[in-house]
């Protein structure tokens, strides 16, 4: 494998790369290696292409979370009357 060392690199941009490589657990070697990935990916390169894949991404972990709750059947007007039961008032506003 060939190694590289990064110069000059601001402060800034280290510590946001080290907060999401602690997010991510992952080394901050690793996560840099990992955004160069992302980069220079011919997907990451279009942003169309680049969202559509991660809204696939997130539907798809939705629909593998889906049914595996336990509990007892809730029929949806009882939620919803619940959830408005539950809201406090808020201030005015018009459109």
């Amino acid at each position: 494998m060939t190694s590289i060392t990064l110069k000059d690199i601001d402060e800034p941009l280290f510590e946001r790369i080290k907060v999401q490589a602690s997010r991510d657990k992952r080394s901050i070697n690793r996560q840099i290696l990992w955004l160069l990935e992302q980069v220079t990916t011919s997907n990451a390169r279009d942003p169309a292409t680049a969202a559509l894949q991660q809204r696939e991404a997130q539907l798809a972990a939705w629909q593998k979370l889906a049914g595996r709750w336990q509990g007892s059947v809730v029929q949806t007007d009882a939620v919803v009357a619940d959830i408005y039961q539950s809201r406090t008032e808020g201030r005015e506003f018009s459109l």
